[in-house]
């Protein structure tokens, strides 16, 4: 990550976990926990392309403790921003373009892919993250189909409409 890429995801850091804390955490609070919208994987999302995957992997365990750490749910986040951080490698491989990457698309972004990649890639992330957020929560697989599918649907099916708000309104290009 070069110099200008350091703000814009330092100052994104900081605002998806004052939004993840602030606003989102009391809407699972007022749902006892049943609703759980989860915007800070973004920040995983939009690191740079070009960033090495330990990396990625290092900032989402990061982004992830902070949001544990501000609304008492030890290590469910860190755990699921990990993991998120891990599987964007693989995601963006899968998804690369024929040619593969350019400096020309510093971060996987509507504005470079256009709306149908961005949705496809942001889909598959957000349904491992949020599906590995609950099946950390409860962790057993006793709770599969009663409580870890139910909450994953619901939550994957909220954020995704929280994502897309947020994405149009901010247009992420750094």
């Amino acid at each position: 990550m070069n110099s200008i890429n350091i703000f814009p995801n330092l100052w994104r850091f900081i605002g998806l976990t004052a939004v993840q804390f602030i606003i989102l955490s009391k809407v699972s609070l007022t749902a006892n926990g049943y609703c759980n919208i989860l915007l800070y994987p973004l920040f995983i999302l939009f690191l740079p392309i070009q960033l090495a995957t330990p990396a990625a992997v290092f900032l989402g365990f990061l982004i992830g403790l902070t949001v544990d750490l501000l609304t008492q749910t030890p290590g469910v986040n860190a755990s699921a921003g990990a993991m998120s951080g891990y599987i964007r490698a693989a995601l963006l491989f899968r998804y690369a373009p024929r040619g593969g990457y350019t400096a020309k698309e510093p971060i996987p972004s509507p504005h470079y892919f256009g709306w149908r990649w961005f949705l496809s890639v942001t889909a598959i992330f957000f349904a491992v993250h949020v599906f590995w957020y609950f099946s950390m929560a409860y962790f057993t697989p006793v709770y599969l189909l009663s409580k870890i599918l139910p909450q994953t649907l619901l939550g994957w099916s909220l954020t995704m409409v929280i994502v897309v708000l947020y994405t149009r309104l901010f247009n992420p290009k750094i």
